[in-house]
């Protein structure tokens, strides 16, 4: 006499957690800024001054110690003024520099540093590929000190560090 329906909705509430499953417990991996290329990203900010400066994929290629150079990354400008970035490649021991260079920013612009765009070059690398140099990005609201990988200028890279 007595019948029984069966509705979808009370299944479907059991079943959401399930459901969820890794994503329930992880951060959405869009929602974080990282690295995704084998350059150091850093940004200068100063929202008092208008600067909001982020520095992003910077690497030096070159071929050995010695040799010619470049300074590889992108700028980018989401403060509310133009930004001078002045960039200062320092030695293995960060005391000397091997290479400066500067760009102005507007805002919402994004400028290349490199062959694509404004070159920063290293007249001769302070140490090998496969190590570590330093890079100092000033602005007129502060700075940042950027530990650098040195990339050896084959495969993706053949193309970006300058010929001797």
């Amino acid at each position: 006499s007595g019948s029984w329906i069966v509705t979808p909705a009370p299944a479907a509430l059991l079943a959401s957690p399930a459901l969820a499953g890794c994503s329930a417990m992880n951060p959405v991996a869009t929602a974080t800024t990282y690295a995704a290329s084998d350059g150091v990203n850093g940004s200068i900010e100063d929202p008092a001054a208008g600067v909001a400066v982020q520095l992003r994929n910077f690497l030096v290629v070159g071929t050995k110690k010695g040799s010619p150079g470049a300074l590889i990354g992108a700028v980018v400008n989401q403060g509310t003024k133009d930004v001078e970035v002045t960039f200062t490649v320092l030695d293995a021991a960060g005391q000397s520099p091997v290479g400066t260079g500067s760009i102005t920013v507007k805002p919402g612009e994004l400028m290349q540093i490199g062959p694509a765009g404004t070159p920063v070059s290293l007249a001769s690398m302070p140490t090998d590929a496969g190590t570590v140099i330093k890079l100092k990005a000033d602005t007129a609201a502060g700075g940042q000190m950027l530990d650098l990988p040195v990339l050896a200028a084959e495969g993706a890279y053949a193309s970006l560090a300058p010929s001797a």
